[in-house]
């Protein structure tokens, strides 16, 4: 059995928050998100997704085992390749490795089942403010941003570690991260173990978004504004939340 895959990290320091990872990028996605870096990979490019076995991934996995706290499976959108994504989790749970997802959380079947199946230990994913603007499928957002509230509830169920990614849009998050959290906040709360990450979306020339025209307008907002977002998120879920500034747009 083969995975569609762009390659992977043996060792990665930024991929989970404070947590060395074995990563690895599963090819295709559902959304079209305007500020995305991996768009190419989120397309499917046959320059770079290949077929890799999965007997040979797991392996690599394995060889990392001493170093790594997770393997973390990311893309793209690794649901949309949802049998080999279980074979590999099952693969490396079997040698005592913990697994963590990162999904944009609109398949709560298939979430529900890798977590009923004890297959995955953390998952990520980004809260993306507003919605349609940020998934890039304006006309099928409601039905994405449905299925997204369906996956919390789902996730709040099990006792797995939920990394919650807030992606800031300069003179756009805030004008709406209210309403949002409106809808989600209790599911939020009722985590059994939750941390935010506040993440500026950074446009060229330090990345290739797939929107250019998207990402000169909403890109590289001002620290004051990631901080502004990380107070909201802080006195409205509760979590541990940490800001990510990388460089800095300014005050």
């Amino acid at each position: 059995m083969k995975a569609i895959v762009a390659g992977f990290k043996r060792i990665s320091l930024t991929d989970v928050h404070n947590e060395p990872t074995f990563t690895l990028w599963f090819c295709g996605c559902n959304l079209r998100c305007p500020f995305c870096h991996n768009w190419k990979l989120a397309i499917g490019d046959r320059q770079l997704c290949k077929p890799i076995d999965i007997n040979y991934i797991i392996d690599k996995v394995v060889s990392t085992k001493e170093f790594i706290t997770y393997l973390h499976i990311t893309g793209g959108e690794p649901l949309l390749q949802y049998i080999v994504l279980e074979e590999i989790f099952q693969g490396v749970k079997d040698h005592g490795i913990s697994t963590s997802l990162n999904s944009n959380l609109t398949f709560p079947d298939r979430i529900e089942q890798l977590l009923s199946k004890n297959l995955v230990d953390h998952i990520a994913t980004d809260l993306k403010i507003p919605f349609d603007e940020l998934s890039g499928l304006t006309e099928e957002s409601s039905i994405l941003w449905r299925k997204f509230v369906e996956s919390l509830k789902v996730i709040q169920g099990y006792n797995i570690t939920f990394e919650l990614r807030i992606p800031v849009a300069r003179d756009l998050t805030l004008k709406f991260i209210e309403k949002v959290l409106f809808e989600v906040e209790e599911l939020l709360n009722k985590m059994n173990s939750i941390y935010c990450i506040v993440n500026p979306l950074v446009g060229e020339p330090l990345v290739n978004p797939r929107d250019r025209s998207w990402a000169r307008r909403y890109c590289n907002p001002s620290v004051a504004e990631l901080y502004r977002v990380a107070e909201i998120i802080k006195e409205r879920i509760g979590c541990r939340v940490y800001v990510k500034k990388w460089w800095s747009f300014g005050s």
